[in-house]
């Protein structure tokens, strides 16, 4: 019986926890192992010699793609640089298929990561959101396997109508994109041609004044089929549950594929995103006493004039060939072209004012233009087979580049202040529009950033059940800021890979990793010289299993993630730290961060017409060593020990007329924040979701989807000062018809 990891153990060190944790997971496998091979293979009749019959085992490349699988789950993914089986994957993976994001009407990357277990995402405000995992930021994310940097006033969410799936790599991901937080990556991955006309049409009513419209259109470009086009639009317009606040999105994606001989294709795509929000610069505030002030659900302490427009634009252009002797080769190039719109950007923004009074604030304007980042990513990686020593195995072997311009933005801020109890206040009239006049000529220069690597990757089959995986990166990172000249930069980084499967069954296997990642800081010791870069350590011990032909897939596994070299201030040294501009002591690598805990995951068709995605978590942070103030303490006391993300559905048949009723919930454990000496908690909750779809016909049918089933009222984000409490979505209904020919 496997029974829960204790939050808190007695054992002296790490490594022997999960020592021990491992051993436990290998006794649950071997007990595993027969019951699963008996669901797996259904018993002969009595009258046939099974002994007679021969084994035939068949090994192949399955293909990722998620589209029409009318599945939770998929057996590969393309998250390491190449389609690899998630069974031979030694870390956690996780797919969001086609399939899950429409029946639980997932919209945009939120949505997708808000239902995904070990994501908890963050709000700066209402349009700048981050996401975290094992108590790290996810501070970079891929399209089709190029990385960009996804943050920042500019930034809009992406819509998940372009897409046919997102992938999860829990963990450091050091070999994939060089410099980061041990944290996760997330590769969204785009819809391409299909080789047979294809159309479908969507539209959505829901809760709030939701409208939404997609079209999707695949074809063959000519009459061969060896070139091909797609093309998806999406309009949605809402408004929000807060009064005074609504949205208007705009999305148009473009591909063509084209056959340029029967082992070389190439892929070409465009997407525009446009975005016209309200937006809102901060939540609400707290009580003195860092409690909430239980302000009513629809409050929106801003004006219903606000905006915070801006626009995206992307491409990539990638070319494959595919060798007689198994080999490929692959070359890409994007671009990801993120800005406000010309004064795209006026908001109100209010403050406390009285010492007695929670409800008295000052409320202000500011107006801002220029933000504008511009990144360019180039990849060229080949792969397949080799022969060693009588035995086939594999490599991978590639080379990348990231190159980001980003330029801040500039305005005016706190204008026409103006006091308001805001337990009375009007987004519509309480607070007019006024013209600022005061703008500033231009903005600041550039800000560059290059992360150049090469990397190699071998998969070594020593034994028929074993396999060991060797590989290395080398990474060069610079950042220069144009405005004043300064910067900092890293040669040569490496960072090793080793990661073993074994096969303990035809079902499962056992998994461990030793992977690292690096992340710059601009930090200088009394020397005047640069710190060495943090080291993100990660050690990964698990059990995957594959039932039912792939149909369902189930992974088990302990993690250990160590951040290293942390900078803290030297209180030895002098203050202010010269010759920098640094403000107080000096420098010193002295920090060590850690992360710990247990995951687990099941995806896919637990019986014929039962589809099943459910995610546990349980995270253990702190920090080793670092301040006299947070020695000792959680890295991120907002994220939840324990997390759980579930929802399941059944139809009786998929693919034609009928219907499919599902539902889940979204569970996690209790949490809180400090600061300036107050605390702010939030007991654990629980959000319920369901669904009913009818299929009038296989090309027509009908759903109704209801979010907040019970109306929980939770928050999503608090804290004890500032603008820090955001009220999580009330119940919420959508109800959308799709058709296709």
């Amino acid at each position: 019986m496997l029974r829960p990891v204790p939050s808190v153990v007695s054992h002296p060190t790490p490594v022997a926890r999960l020592v021990r944790q491992a051993t436990a997971l290998c006794a649950t496998a071997a007990l595993l192992s027969p019951l699963t091979s008996m669901a797996a293979a259904p018993e002969a009749p009595d009258d046939i010699a099974t002994d007679a019959i021969p084994t035939v085992n068949v090994t192949g490349k399955h293909d990722a793609t998620t589209e029409k699988s009318k599945s939770f789950t998929t057996r590969s993914s393309t998250l390491f640089k190449g389609e690899q089986d998630i069974r031979d994957t030694p870390q956690p993976v996780t797919v969001i298929t086609r399939q899950l994001m429409e029946e639980r009407n997932m919209l945009d990357l939120t949505d997708v990561l808000t239902n995904t277990a070990g994501i908890t995402v963050d709000y700066t405000d209402s349009e700048r959101i981050a996401y975290n995992s094992r108590g790290f930021r996810v501070d970079a994310m891929q399209i089709d396997g190029l990385s960009y940097k996804q943050s920042g006033a500019y930034f809009i969410q992406p819509d998940t109508a372009v897409l046919d799936r997102v992938e999860l790599l829990r963990g450091a991901s050091g070999m994939l994109r060089g410099s980061g937080s041990p944290s996760a990556t997330v590769n969204m991955v785009r819809k391409l041609p299909t080789a047979a006309f294809q159309a479908s049409a969507g539209l959505t009513v829901g809760s709030w004044d939701r409208r939404r419209v997609e079209m999707d259109v695949s074809t063959p470009l000519n009459e061969s089929g060896s070139v091909r086009g797609r093309v998806v639009a999406v309009k949605d317009k809402k408004d929000l549950f807060q009064d005074g606040r609504e949205e208007d999105r705009e999305v148009l994606y473009g591909v063509v594929q084209a056959d340029l001989t029967p082992r070389t294709t190439v892929t070409a795509w465009l997407q525009h995103t446009d975005l016209d929000a309200t937006g809102a610069w901060g939540g609400l505030p707290g009580n003195f006493d860092g409690s909430s002030l239980n302000l009513p659900i629809d409050t929106f302490l801003g004006a219903s004039w606000n905006r915070w427009n801006r626009y995206n634009d992307q491409a990539q252009i990638g070319i494959e060939h595919r060798f007689d002797n198994g080999w490929s080769v692959r070359a890409s190039a994007g671009y990801l072209g993120m800005r406000l719109k010309t004064n795209g950007f006026k908001q109100t923004y209010i403050a406390r004012t009285s010492t007695t009074n929670p409800y008295l604030m000052d409320m202000t304007t500011s107006q801002y233009t220029g933000d504008d980042s511009r990144q360019q990513a180039l990849s060229l990686v080949a792969n397949g087979p080799f022969t060693l020593f009588g035995r086939k195995h594999t490599l991978v072997v590639g080379a990348e580049r990231v190159y980001d311009r980003t330029i801040a933005t500039y305005g005016a801020g706190t204008l026409f202040k103006q006091t308001i109890d805001i337990r009375t206040f009007d987004p519509y009239s309480t607070y007019p529009e006024r013209e600022v006049t005061t703008m500033p000529a231009g903005g600041a220069a550039p800000t560059v950033t290059t992360n150049n690597g090469a990397y190699a990757t071998a998969r070594f089959s020593l034994a028929d059940p074993l396999a060991v995986l060797l590989g290395a990166r080398l990474s060069w990172y610079e950042t220069e800021r144009r405005t004043n000249g300064s910067g900092f930069k890293v040669t040569r980084e490496a960072t090793p890979y080793v990661g073993i499967v074994y096969d303990l069954s035809n079902e499962i296997s056992a998994y461990a990793s030793y992977t690292e990642i690096f992340e710059p800081q601009e930090a200088r010791g009394a020397d005047g010289n640069l710190l060495e870069p943090v080291i993100g350590e990660d050690i990964e011990l698990g059990l995957k299993g594959e039932f039912f032909g792939g149909r369902l897939n189930a992974s088990m596994g302990l993690f250990q993630v160590e951040n290293v070299g942390r900078a803290i201030e030297d209180t030895s040294s002098v203050n202010p730290c010269p010759p920098t501009n640094l403000t107080g002591f000096c420098r010193i690598a002295g920090g060590k961060e850690r992360s710990e805990g247990l995951e687990a995951e099941v995806s896919g068709e637990v019986l014929p017409g039962w589809q099943l995605m459910a995610g546990y978590t349980n995270t253990r942070t702190k920090y080793v060593s670092g301040t006299a103030a947070n020695t000792g303490q959680p890295l991120r006391t907002i994220d939840p020990k324990h997390q759980l993300r579930l929802f399941t559905s059944y139809s009786p048949n998929r693919s034609g007329p009928g219907w499919t009723v599902g539902g889940g919930v979204n569970m996690q454990s209790d949490s809180y924040v400090r600061g300036a000496g107050l605390t702010a908690t939030q007991g654990g909750y629980g959000v319920a979701n369901a669904m009913f779809a009818w299929r009038f016909t296989d090309k027509l049918s009908v759903q109704a989807n209801v979010n907040n089933l019970f109306d929980k009222v939770y928050y999503k984000k608090f804290g004890p000062t500032g603008l820090a409490w955001y009220y999580g979505d009330p119940r919420n209904v959508s109800v959308s018809l799709r058709g296709s020919l």
